[in-house]
């Protein structure tokens, strides 16, 4: 994997470990663990209770993709982003991923699922901001809706100038989907290819 793909990977794994860190009782930090799915929520799930934090009117069921993230984005919709080498799979910590890159080429996108995040307690957008809140994220800000779906710019610090943007979409009140597109020129391009990404990854979950 390319380095530029592998230290993106590497930061949005730490922000994701952060967040499901923040769900962690003791004085000793818990050490996250894949999870085994990503049922639609449970008692254990923690549903927003900051009212700046958008309620998910239609929650997707991201369960069947939990083996295998790469299948959230189809070949064609990967082609259309001009991608067209296989994902690769990742396991982001507890948090199961999928990243594309271009050989020759910076750009890059990675697709982390939320799932480890949601099963501590921490998922959705509102365990982003309670990180937000708590100190590990230093940058949060709310993003378009992507497809009638809330989104938020986020990470340990801003990088869309240099043509890295960071999206979590909210797919449930308890779950996130992020798209990550790096190695782009700009915040325009590599924001744009985020929430298109975003987009593709919400209709593959509405066709499950």
């Amino acid at each position: 994997m390319p380095n530029v793909l592998r230290n993106r990977a590497a930061v949005a794994a730490l922000v994701l470990v952060s967040v499901a860190v923040a769900g962690c009782t003791g004085e000793t930090p818990g050490t996250p663990t894949p999870t085994p799915g990503t049922s639609p929520s449970s008692a254990s799930s923690v549903a927003p209770e900051d009212p700046n934090v958008p309620k998910v009117a239609n929650p997707l069921d991201a369960s069947a993709f939990v083996g295998d993230v790469c299948k959230l984005l189809p070949d064609a919709a990967a082609a259309d982003l001009g991608f067209t080498a296989p994902g690769e799979p990742k396991d982001e910590s507890s948090n199961p991923g999928c990243s594309w890159g271009i050989r020759g080429k910076a750009d890059s996108l990675l697709i982390i699922l939320g799932s480890g995040n949601r099963e501590k307690g921490m998922g959705g957008l509102a365990g982003l901001h309670k990180a937000k809140e708590a100190g590990q994220l230093r940058f949060l800000e709310p993003g378009p809706d992507v497809d009638g779906y809330p989104t938020v710019y986020y990470g340990i610090q801003d990088r869309r100038a240099g043509g890295n943007c960071d999206l979590a979409v909210g797919v449930a009140d308890d779950l996130t989907v992020n798209t990550l597109a790096g190695g782009y020129d700009n915040e325009q391009d590599s924001c744009g290819t985020a929430q298109k990404l975003a987009s593709a990854v919400i209709k593959t979950l509405k066709g499950a």
